[in-house]
């Protein structure tokens, strides 16, 4: 008998997590002691902090990716956890599915007799009739038949598959055909892995005695109703189309084309005829599936950026770039001409303000208030999707009643909210991505010398010097930092400030305080990207005195140069210190006062951090590639 200690269950869940309580929770008691690898495609925060929440009570292996990355690529990243855990064979199995302990062991045993097969049960449904028991797949027709009609294909040339509700694989053969094809994102996927199993040298089969239930369209059917979500049509529809482009030869391509709309026929009326008294989303799924399913381009996305200058934020000049090299996405940067009249599928944006404020005359500011009010209702009569990286809580202060409402009528455009950490709670009700932010080591690597074996506090030119750099905005706390060293003459500090003050009241702050405390020096100017390298390299620790701080693109700048920083105590900040490693990120509480940075100044001296700061969680291909899932995710929706 197959020792189930070797088996690791993958599910996949998205949204109700109640699916997970009925069902999941009955497999692992009966497959003990077989590990259980949950992959939480992310629905809603509550959700994921339910599924969390029941990772830990089970003792189950939780896997969180920031989006919802699609079916396949969620077995995927379930199966590289469970095989890193030593798993040998790889259950694969729905949130709205069980099976038994017997079957488990059944299809297990066939897979290790056979490491190049691909098995499934018969999957029942929930009133105990046969699902499915194996398909077959006409590649002349793309029409599908159950095994048990196999008369009525006799001589063609097929494709068999089973469901990728349950199935069994070894380690070698997942490892041999490299797990899912991300692409589908929904549906196909397991006619495509039958495809490559065989291309490989295996075979698919449908072993005897074992079963497995499942009550089918846990995530996508309407409740109480026939009717299929918009979800299940598109990709039905489109992937059908993007299988024939992989495998199919040009004739049987055509010959699929042609059948195209009595296909999408048969998907949509899965759904019952109901469901056409309101037919506005089942038929515009049908149609987007049609007309996506001819086409292979990548996804031309037109950011918010207007050029690339030495002065733009290094981290958008690195996403842009990196997307760019990307062969599923084409960037395109912000003119209103290209807003208004150009071709582009998905509208990227990070401040949204910046399209009708940033001009210095009151005629140019005018002007690109008209200009953006355009570019709205293009947005909206286009149906364009908007995706929004959330990296501020609130709207800056300032801005008219026009503004406002320009703001207004872009947040009801947006379809898809990217936010730089899971802590941040967008006012919208869209499908939300995490993606963090990822570091700057490589865009600083050409301008400053790194030492990975030394530490940055004994490679600091000034062992007591505390740096703050960025724009100098209220909000950022550098008159606390200055009042607190002020009120502590005999604190031995080296006080440096750098970069733009945002308005000249806190500019005759700064400068005051360097006149009056030899301790403190200034460069109120902008920096350069080698001058602030160089800047941070001379500083024993960065000191970021908010009042209140989200997200911080320079703590990860510091942190990127090998420099520990100080900065206030929140959620968000102290898993970014667990992540980092011990020693790089020091935390205050409140208000910033001298004997804060007494303790990190003195911990950076007598304990310095060892190594680097771990930042591996921040790359920017990972980073990149979840964009462009992001927006594709805004397509579909």
């Amino acid at each position: 008998m197959s020792d189930l200690a070797r088996l690791a269950v993958v599910v996949v869940s998205y949204g109700d997590p109640s699916l997970l309580e009925r069902h999941t929770t009955r497999v692992a008691a009966a497959l003990e002691p077989a590990r259980i690898v949950v992959v939480d495609n992310h629905s809603t925060d509550a959700n994921r902090a339910t599924v969390r929440q029941l990772c830990e009570r089970e003792g189950w292996t939780g896997v969180f990716p920031g989006t919802n990355t699609g079916f396949g690529a969620g077995c995927n990243l379930g199966a590289a956890a469970a095989l890193a855990e030593g798993a040998e064979a790889l259950l694969f199995l729905n949130p709205d599915a069980t099976i038994d302990a017997e079957s488990a062991v059944r299809l297990m045993a066939a897979v290790e007799a056979e490491p190049l097969l691909l098995a499934g049960p018969t999957v029942l449904g929930s009133d105990g009739e046969v699902a499915s028991a194996g398909l077959d797949l006409d590649l002349e027709t793309g029409t599908m038949r159950p095994w048990r009609r196999r008369a009525e294909l006799l001589g063609a040339d097929t494709l068999p598959w089973v469901t990728g509700a349950c199935f069994a694989v070894t380690r070698e053969l997942w490892e041999k055909v490299g797990g899912f094809d991300e692409r589908y994102f929904l549906y196909w996927e397991d006619v495509d892995l039958c495809a490559r199993v065989r291309a490989a040298g295996g075979r698919v089969a449908i072993i005897d005695g074992a079963t497995a239930t499942h009550s089918g369209g846990g995530t996508q059917r309407a409740e109480g109703s026939r009717a299929k979500s918009p979800a299940y049509y598109y990709f039905n529809i489109r992937n059908r189309a993007l299988f024939a482009r992989i495998w199919l030869s040009h004739e049987r391509q055509r010959a699929w084309r042609r059948g195209a709309v009595g296909a999408a026929y048969e998907i949509l009326m899965r759904g019952g005829r109901r469901q056409l008294l309101h037919p506005v989303r089942p038929v515009s799924a049908v149609v987007r599936g049609l007309r996506d399913g001819r086409r292979d381009r990548p996804v031309r996305v037109l950011e918010s950026v207007h050029e690339l200058r030495a002065t733009t934020n290094p981290y958008i000049v690195q996403l842009i770039e990196t997307l760019g090299r990307r062969d599923d996405t084409e960037v395109l940067l912000f003119g209103f001409a290209r807003a208004i009249a150009g071709r582009y599928d998905v509208f990227h944006v990070h401040w949204p303000e910046l399209l009708m404020t940033s001009a210095r005359t009151p005629l140019r500011r005018l002007a690109r208030q008209l200009l953006t009010t355009v570019f709205i209702i293009r947005l909206r009569l286009t149906r364009t999707p908007v995706v929004r990286t959330w990296h501020n809580l609130v709207r800056p202060d300032g801005l008219s009643r026009w503004n406002h409402r320009l703001l207004d009528a872009l947040e009801r455009r947006t379809s898809h909210v990217i936010r730089l950490t899971d802590q941040t709670a967008p006012p919208l009700d869209v499908p939300t991505s995490t993606i963090v932010h990822a570091h700057y080591r490589d865009w600083f690597a050409p301008m400053i010398e790194v030492s990975t074996s030394s530490t940055a506090g004994s490679t600091a030119s000034h062992p007591r010097r505390v740096l703050y750099f960025g724009l100098i905005k209220p909000y950022k706390g550098v008159e606390l930092l200055l009042e607190a060293v002020a009120d502590s003459p005999e604190a031995d500090l080296d006080v440096r400030l750098v970069g733009s003050p945002a308005d000249p009241a806190l500019a005759d702050q700064v400068r005051a305080a360097v006149a009056a405390d030899a301790r403190v020096s200034a460069e109120l100017s902008y920096a350069d990207d080698a001058t602030l390298a160089a800047e941070i390299a001379q500083a024993a620790l960065v000191v970021l005195p908010y009042r209140a701080m989200h997200n911080s693109g320079a703590l990860l700048l510091a942190l990127s140069l090998d420099t520990p920083v100080l900065a206030p105590d929140n959620e968000v900040n102290r898993r970014l210190a667990d992540e980092v490693g011990a020693g790089w990120l020091h935390l205050f509480e409140g208000t910033l006062t001298v004997e804060d940075l007494e303790r990190a100044l003195k911990s950076v001296a007598t304990d310095p951090p060892s190594g680097r700061p771990d930042l591996s969680a921040r790359e920017w291909p990972e980073s990149a590639e979840l964009h462009a899932a992001a927006f594709r995710a805004a397509l579909r929706h």
